[in-house]
């Protein structure tokens, strides 16, 4: 899945965007003014928001599942996810920002969701080479 991601310049990738039947998502933040990803690399399984904050920020997505096809949506801005790692250790992660919205993209995914359920506004985008 990781590959998947990387290979299609995504910063999510949920499972069942692969047909695979399980309840899983892999993200990593892209790097900052350029290609390629920072900080640490998250696999997780069976992930639950557990606590989101009231407090919400609009900005635009795209999709892996929809490609050139983008969409404003209001996300909170903070959230607790909790879930498991590869090794079945038990995790909590809080998030914040962008990390924040692509769980929350990514457990949309999982719920059956997609942005484009979310938003409001919809819009293409060309991509050049």
């Amino acid at each position: 899945m990781k590959m998947m991601m990387m290979r299609h310049n995504g910063i999510g990738l949920a499972a069942n965007q692969l047909g695979i039947p399980l309840r899983v998502f892999v993200a990593q933040l892209p790097r900052t003014g350029g290609k390629g990803y920072e900080g640490p690399f998250y696999a997780v399984f069976n992930p639950r928001i557990t606590r989101r904050s009231f407090r919400k920020i609009i900005d635009d997505e795209g999709c892996l599942s929809v490609p050139g096809m983008w969409g404003t949506v209001k996300r909170s801005r903070t959230l607790t996810l909790k879930g498991f790692d590869q090794n079945g250790k038990s995790l909590v992660i809080k998030a914040q920002g962008l990390l924040a919205r692509i769980f929350q993209h990514e457990v949309d995914h999982l719920d059956g969701r997609l942005f484009t359920n979310r938003t409001k506004k919809l819009f293409i985008v060309q991509r050049t080479k």
